[in-house]
């Protein structure tokens, strides 16, 4: 029996994000520790609650949160001007949000 090659499809490249659903990665840079702001009332929840993210993780004191979003609503501009939108007083700790930055992400890695 002749077999028949395969000439199209999505190949999978390798150091290329594939996704079915329309996910942004986004790291955010909050500029400053994060590891006293988690909890009702704190700036992690702020955060959250500000840009309702599919999925989100705060790890270490470098002040980096990684989030997923529904990519058709969210760029990093538009993150970056809901989170500075919250201000220099966020949550019971006070914290300066005024200076985040998003940068969107080209990789995920989950780790134990």
């Amino acid at each position: 029996m002749a077999g028949v090659a395969r000439t199209n499809g999505i190949g999978h490249a390798h150091e290329t994000l594939y996704s079915t659903a329309n996910l942004g990665f986004y790291t955010i840079n909050v500029g400053s520790n994060l590891a006293s702001e988690g909890g009702i009332g704190k700036a992690l929840e702020a955060v959250a609650q500000a840009i309702n993210p599919l999925a989100f993780d705060s790890e270490g004191t470098s002040g980096l949160v990684n989030v997923v979003v529904d990519d058709s609503q969210w760029d990093a501009d538009s993150l970056d001007a809901v989170i500075q939108n919250l201000g220099t007083a966020v949550g019971s700790g006070n914290y300066n949000a005024s200076a985040s930055a998003a940068t969107k992400g080209g990789q995920f890695i989950v780790s134990a």
